[in-house]
């Protein structure tokens, strides 16, 4: 028999879309919110104070008059980049851009308009008062303030764009409330869910293409470093910070330089996302913060058993359940014309149905995804965080709201120290996987990538709550990594077993990360310095750590992979006698073993390490797991074979095997080439930097992803002192005075006042504007 379809757990009609790094987003209606500037009873008033860099201060009496300027000022600097995200959360991609590669647009906007049809975020909305998904009055007026405040913009200056990205565009529109929360709402989404959830079909002749699988959610592309120091490891007994996310230099996850300040009541200055008037990393009066990318899990899969005779059936408590079908259409220019088409998307009660290369949809099976979803908790939790005092406190809201999608590093200035990643994650133990992973797919899938796949036909299998869940199907914050230090934590994206090398986490479900395993070069590198700081023996002066101490680890450029091999590598390439190897032996001898911009050698051993030659012959030990493996196996013959694709690579681009790294390592603004110092994260750089592909007799000539906000806070008798810098820049607009000017102020290792208090911004304001409505 068929039965009818049953409710999806967490009361969900629509799927739930994914925790993930970061937003993917953007636009839909106009809405008049025209007011009159300076008119008494004004709804939404700000000031904004311009300082070097282009770095606004928004000053105002409330949370509305902060989204107000925010939008204002935000949109000032990067509108085209705005405009562009909410014309994806519109859904309208396709109508406006055309199909795009490999159909991407179209993908995007599927996804995008199922979401809007859903009325999902309008429930969210409209949820019950005091409930942790709906929104407060501070938060929706954080909202409104946001899109009155982009909409002044437009209004005064629309036809004064120069920014050749949308200079003149159609899809450059005001925006409303709902579309900040359909924004935030879909900055959830990991973009691979795009065209997995979207192209899912029933197998028939019709549907031959298939999504490639997304990769695993963890720091190989992404990635992040943060240190937070309490009292016994600082010269001033107090707590210091550094914060440095590896972001993307372009695209959707850019960040922006900020700072809120409502008088008697909060005081913020750290990033936010473009156009999200959230400050998500920064510091207070008393509390420094930073994010990671963290190892847990934050989605999992259902296998679906399908009717033989309907692969849109699936069983479930012995019944034949339909698959929820939904037409969703978009409009598609190609050419002159636009046309309307449209797909049907499929769904189950546990969520939309998800096909790619290793996920098919077959006659047999087929695999249902399942996200934890933060709904628009986060201005809440947010603001929640900018009022906390202390790491205790923060751990409250963090625990309370469970919005953060990663690792929480944050000091206090009493000098206590807290790590945490305490999100909505997927509560499934060990105990659970071993019931419901039951197929071949599904343990090899727990095993080797900690992804639940359980078994869809069974209501057991539903993931647990936790007393202390604040949503359905997580872990309560209790069962998450966390642990408070006066010493130090800090991350480099391994899992949380490692956050402290003296008092390792361990005992939690594979959901959240590996415990007991290899750690990467990075991950050591990070704990290693901070044994060098500790005895004084990195050349920074005395022991322990304060501002300038620890911004000279930041920068210092240390190559650790480098440290533990190259001597053996050189005496390997000597000894093989290779006449076509010899100018490399003798040039990596030479290297300084930094990545600095006058570091001659680096870019070869960067291809040494890219083609895998960095392999080590010893074991690692969990005991010395910052220590070990240290041994390169020079036996092994494909370290040598990993030197000769480096030398042919150079050879074969005309670039010198001695080359400084500033002159084929740069960042291109406008035709001008500006040096970048740092590396690749995997050979063990602290200040990671990814590059595209090489070009002949240039070198790498722009910046993938890497380093993006760096900066580090020491708290004191007087409170907080703050320098830091946005290495891509404030400005996405390439004709704006600040589309590459702290990208040279990185090149040269120097660093900016934050300009944490007010009279600091007054004496250094460059620029003012009173905007009101």
């Amino acid at each position: 028999m068929v039965a009818e379809r049953h409710k999806r757990p967490g009361e969900t009609h629509m799927h739930a879309i994914l925790t993930a790094l970061a937003p993917a987003m953007l636009l839909l209606a106009a809405c008049d919110s025209a007011g009159q500037t300076g008119a008494s009873g004004d709804r939404f008033e700000a000031e904004i104070r311009r300082t070097a860099y282009g770095v606004p201060h928004i000053k105002a009496k409330d949370m509305g008059g902060i989204g107000y300027g925010y939008g204002y000022a935000s949109a000032q600097d990067n509108v085209c980049e705005i405009a562009d995200r909410l014309l994806t959360v519109s859904g309208e991609r396709a109508k406006f851009l055309g199909p795009g590669e490999n159909d991407a647009n179209i993908a995007s906007d599927l996804y995008h308009r199922r979401m809007i049809q859903s009325g999902r975020v309008e429930a969210l909305l409209a949820g019950p008062a005091g409930a942790a998904d709906t929104p407060t009055a501070e938060a929706r007026a954080l909202a409104e303030g946001y899109a009155a405040g982009f909409n002044r913009y437009l209004r005064e200056s629309k036809d004064k764009i120069t920014d050749p990205r949308c200079k003149g565009a159609e899809w450059v529109r005001e925006i409303t409330a709902l579309d900040f929360w359909r924004h935030m709402y879909v900055g959830q989404t990991v973009d691979g869910f795009f065209a997995t959830t979207t192209g899912a079909a029933p197998p028939g002749p019709d549907h031959a293409s298939v999504a490639p699988d997304l990769l695993p959610e963890d720091a190989s592309g992404w990635g992040s470093n943060a240190y937070a120091f309490g009292r016994e490891m600082t010269k001033g007994g107090r707590g210091v910070l550094l914060g440095n996310p590896h972001y993307p230099w372009d695209g959707v996850n850019r960040f922006y330089r900020t700072h809120f300040i409502i008088p008697g009541d909060i005081n913020i200055v750290g990033i936010s996302y473009i156009g999200m008037p959230m400050i998500r990393i920064g510091h207070t009066e008393t509390l420094a913060w930073s994010n990671t990318v963290s190892t847990a899990r934050r989605h999992g899969y259902y296998e679906l058993q399908l009717n033989p005779d309907d692969p849109t059936q699936y069983r479930f408590e012995g019944e034949w359940l339909p698959m929820e079908q939904e037409e969703v259409m978009v409009e598609v220019k190609r050419g002159d014309a636009v046309t309307v088409g449209g797909r049907t998307l499929y769904s189950t009660r546990w969520g939309p149905v998800f096909e790619s290369e290793s996920f098919p949809w077959t006659k047999e099976k087929a695999y249902a995804l399942r996200t934890m979803e933060t709904g628009l908790r986060d201005p809440d939790q947010y603001m929640a965080v900018w009022r906390a005092r202390t790491v205790r406190d923060m751990k409250a809201a963090l625990a309370k709201w469970q919005s953060f999608r990663f690792n929480a590093t944050a000091v206090d200035s009493t000098g206590e120290a807290l790590y945490g990643d305490m999100g909505l994650i997927p509560n499934v133990s060990q105990a659970l996987a071993d019931k419901c992973a039951t197929s071949a797919f599904a343990k090899e899938q727990w095993q080797k990538t900690r992804f639940a796949v359980l078994d869809g036909s069974r209501a057991e299998c539903d993931w647990a709550t936790d007393a202390d869940s604040s949503a359905p199907g997580a872990f309560g914050a209790a069962a998450g990594p966390h642990q408070f230090r006066t010493d130090y934590v800090m991350q480099s994206n391994d899992s949380y077993w490692l956050t402290n090398m003296y008092a390792p986490i361990a005992g939690l479900s594979p959901v959240f990360g590996d415990e007991a395993t290899p750690r990467s070069l990075r991950t050591r590198a990070s704990h290693e310095q901070v044994e060098r700081r500790m005895a004084g023996t990195d050349g920074f002066g005395e022991p322990k750590f304060d501002l300038a101490s620890l911004q000279q680890v930041m920068l210092s450029n240390r190559h650790y992979g480098g440290e533990l091999v190259r001597d053996d590598l050189v005496a390997a390439c000597r000894a093989s006698g290779k006449p076509r190897l010899a100018p490399a032996c003798d040039a990596l001898a030479r290297w300084d073993l930094k990545v600095n911009l006058d570091s001659r050698g680096a870019h070869l051993f960067h291809l040494f390490a890219e083609a895998g030659g960095v392999k080590f012959k010893d074991k690692f030990d969990p005991a010395n797991a910052v220590h070990t493996p240290a041994k390169l196996d020079t036996a092994n013959p494909a370290v040598l074979a990993a030197l000769q694709t480096a030398v042919d690579k150079l050879a074969e681009l005309n670039i010198p095997l001695d080359a400084k790294l500033g002159d084929v390592q740069a960042e291109t603004r406008n035709g001008v080439r500006i040096p970048i110092h740092g590396g690749a994260g995997p050979e063990g750089i602290f200040n990671v930097i990814s590059v595209e592909s090489l070009e002949p007799e240039k070198g790498w000539t722009s910046i993938r992803h890497g380093a993006s906000w760096i900066y580090t806070v020491e708290f004191t008798e007087d409170g907080p002192v703050s320098q830091g810098f946005l290495s891509y820049s404030q400005s996405t607009d390439s004709t704006s005075p600040h589309y590459s000017d702290q990208t040279e102020l990185y090149s040269r290792k120097g660093w900016d006042d934050l300009l944490f208090r007010d009279e600091a911004v007054e004496k250094a304001t460059v620029s003012r504007v009173t905007i009101s409505e």
